[in-house]
């Protein structure tokens, strides 16, 4: 049966002539272990083409999507890490074999005649596949794509002339966004494949006219055919490539996959895969204006030669110019190398490029952590808001700009201290501490204007638990919902029998007002109801000049009002929820959020 199916599909095909012909072959010379690598490239070539497809078939090309599908690649779809693991690490081992298939075709001088073509078709595959290495690793739109696309558009628009219109085609204009990405994809999925299948079978079809080229005196050695000597070699060299990357996955887990793209995070540590990190390096010998010759000019100028071997050997001695060939290739090599290892001790000494590594690897773990929380999740708008709605991340970056220069976070600020330390502001600890030393740094040490707390605490019975329950008195404030009144608290349950409420009149009343509460007038002070919310926060960060706040506070040093210009609305309410602890956190039985009753209980953020 098996046979008249092999007979039945040969008298429609041919196989067997082909498959005869192929292994038949014969190899002048023998049989060589320096072929194998033309035949190992197109075999990872071919593993890169089914390994793309695979995740094309869960890919989505928007700078909306993008990075949420490869999430979903990553850590959903069945084997999908390992599948874009052996994609990633397959595009190093096609640029690791590339180099040795033009050593071992450049040494065998094989740019001669007759296989001038073949050698040109070589070097188009050569440009082909160092387009599919820039388009690639930019698909994710992650930090890494993002801010690599961004490097590699702005060195293209500074060429004199067409610089500028090159960039806008990229692009797709002048924002970097939608068009870019699925002008990317078009090219590393559509373009830049059917150029190369098209260039493969060129250089082919011309390989197995030609030949391979023989060595020297091949009359020394037997001939043998290619099957089954270098046909074992060819398979027993794949395995072992094969191999390699396959462990590398394994080990690695899959391929990295950095935070969402934000182009407001412009201290992120670009740098290219380690294949580009020569050039990257060779550019900072060309700064400014001159960034083009070393981006453009020099690699244009060694593809030319290149190109222009098999015409120089016409004019110059055969010997000399292989010679020179190879004594140059070699001399890049070890240039490419010098700066490889030039840029690597150049980031491991830069303690600034450092630091900017870390809070960028931080940012890649928080990112992962929220896509995989059920608090957080990517939003429906994009993983761009990610981080950008996350208060661990985005409310700590904002309150480090706005606030930071007089507030301190945890002893650490960005200026002088010249107000409260906020760390846990609101909470029990937070009030407790300052009802026992109010002079204390982290509370009113650095605002000596504010001097009435260090009366009271002088002139004040409270001590011990009295203090215990007043602190917790006053943290329960954080928690009045955004729309209750004064009233309408002091009717809630377990208001009026709460320890802490008689000493709180009777202590902190003398000063600070409570409508219908207490009636304060002894000095000025701020009316703590729902002190700590959402809502008496937002007011004192729009208006901390308000006559129930501290409008009463004439000090230079002043809080400054931050309205909407000054402080967008999610970044007001990023602050605020983050100094309520209110996210989403590892390890927790939920992964909720640490004290998410805080702020969920409150009205919107910009609700006066």
């Amino acid at each position: 049966m098996l046979n008249q199916l092999a007979d039945w599909l040969d008298d429609r095909t041919g196989y067997r002539t082909l498959v005869r012909t192929f292994s038949a072959e014969q190899i002048p010379g023998g049989a060589r272990w320096r072929y194998v690598f033309g035949s190992t490239l197109a075999s990872v070539v071919l593993i890169q083409a089914v390994t793309g497809v695979l995740m094309v078939t869960a890919y989505s090309p928007s700078s909306a999507s993008a990075w949420g599908s490869v999430y979903y690649i990553n850590n959903i779809m069945w084997m999908g890490w390992f599948i874009r693991g052996l994609h990633h690490f397959g595009a190093s081992t096609v640029m690791v074999l590339l180099v040795f298939h033009l050593l071992q075709v450049l040494l065998a001088g094989a740019y001669r005649k007759p296989r001038e073509v073949n050698w040109w078709f070589g070097l188009a595959l050569l440009v082909l596949t160092v387009g599919f290495g820039h388009t690639g690793y930019q698909l994710p739109w992650d930090q890494k794509g993002y801010w690599a696309t961004k490097v590699v558009t702005n060195i293209m628009g500074g060429a004199p002339l067409i610089g500028p219109y090159l960039k806008t085609i990229v692009v797709g204009g002048t924002e970097y966004g939608n068009q870019t990405i699925t002008r990317l994809f078009g090219l590393h999925v559509a373009i830049l494949p059917i150029l190369m299948i098209l260039c493969l079978w060129a250089h082919v079809m011309l390989a197995r006219r030609h030949g391979l080229t023989p060595p020297a005196r091949p009359e020394r050695w037997a001939a043998e055919t290619y099957w089954p000597a270098q046909s074992f070699r060819n398979v027993a060299f794949l395995s072992i490539v094969v191999g390699i990357m396959v462990a590398l996955d394994l080990i690695k887990g899959g391929a990295p996959l950095d935070a969402p793209a934000d182009p407001s995070s412009s201290d992120y540590p670009a740098r290219p895969e380690w294949f580009f990190l020569c050039l990257f390096q060779m550019l900072k010998h060309f700064p400014g204006r001159l960034e083009w010759v070393g981006s453009i000019v020099i690699p244009s100028t060694i593809l030319l030669v290149l190109f222009m071997l098999p015409l120089l050997d016409r004019i110059l001695p055969s010997r000399f110019l292989h010679f020179l060939a190879c004594a140059g290739v070699f001399g890049l090599l070890g240039g490419a190398g010098y700066l490889t290892v030039e840029a690597l001790k150049a980031d491991a000494a830069d303690t600034q490029f450092q630091e900017a590594r870390k809070k960028a690897d931080a940012a890649q773990e928080r990112a992962l952590f929220l896509a995989a929380s059920p608090a957080a999740g990517i939003p429906s708008a994009g993983a761009g808001f990610l981080l950008r709605h996350d208060p661990l991340t985005h409310g700590h970056a904002a309150l480090e700009k706005q606030c930071l220069g007089c507030h301190f976070l945890g002893g650490q600020g960005t200026g002088e201290q010249t107000a409260s330390d906020l760390k846990s502001f609101g909470s029990r600890d937070w009030v407790r501490g300052l009802l026992e030393n109010p002079a204390a740094t982290a509370y009113f040490g650095k605002v000596p204007s504010l001097s009435g707390m260090m009366e009271w605490k002088k002139s004040t019975k409270l001590k011990g638990k009295q203090l215990d329950d007043v602190a917790d008195f006053v943290a329960s404030f954080a928690r009045i919902a955004g729309d209750l009144t004064a009233d309408e608290w002091l009717n809630s349950p377990g208001v009026a029998e709460h320890p802490g409420n008689q000493p709180f009149q009777k202590e902190c009343g003398q000063c600070h007002i409570i409508e219908g509460f207490t009636e304060g007038g002894t000095r000025d002070a701020p009316g703590l109801f729902s002190w700590g919310s959402t809502r008496w926060l937002t007011r004192m960060i729009r208006k901390p000049g308000a006559p129930d706040l501290y409008g009463f506070y004439e000090d230079k040093a002043q809080m400054p009002p931050f309205g909407p210009d000054q402080l967008r609305g999610n970044d007001l309410e990023m602050i605020i929820r983050f100094l309520h602890d209110d996210y989403p956190i590892p390890g927790t039985e939920s992964e909720t959020t640490v004290a998410g009753a805080t702020a969920k209980t409150n009205d919107q953020v910009e609700k006066p």
